[in-house]
């Protein structure tokens, strides 16, 4: 499943360009991701407190340098910290995933 985040997918065609292959890798979903999903099912977490847990997985992954230009590029030069925008729509696409293999599910209201 690709990301549809448009800053995320950008993120990552920058990297690419810029010959960074290395951290793309590491946001990649792996293992760990389905573990923090797994814990966060297991103890009925709130969407709120996975997306928050996940977006605290992602952010040292970023390389904040790509994350500035990208998000200055989407949204202009607004006082942001740039590696949380990216964060988040990582840890969006992450948790869209673990629904997608049924790692997780959540009732009610979930923020878009």
């Amino acid at each position: 499943m690709q990301p549809t985040d448009p800053i995320v997918v950008e993120y990552i065609n920058e990297l690419m360009k810029r010959g960074l292959r290395q951290y793309v890798d590491l946001i990649i979903p792996s293992d760990d991701v389905f573990k923090i999903g797994r814990e966060y099912a297991e103890s009925r977490k709130s969407y709120a407190e996975l997306l928050d847990a996940l977006i605290q997985y992602a952010k040292p992954r970023i390389n904040g340098e790509v994350a500035e230009q990208v998000v200055k590029n989407y949204l202009g030069n607004v006082n942001v910290d740039y590696i949380d925008v990216v964060a988040k729509g990582i840890a969006k696409w992450y948790v869209n995933i673990l629904r997608l293999f049924n790692v997780v599910s959540f009732s009610g209201y979930q923020p878009p």
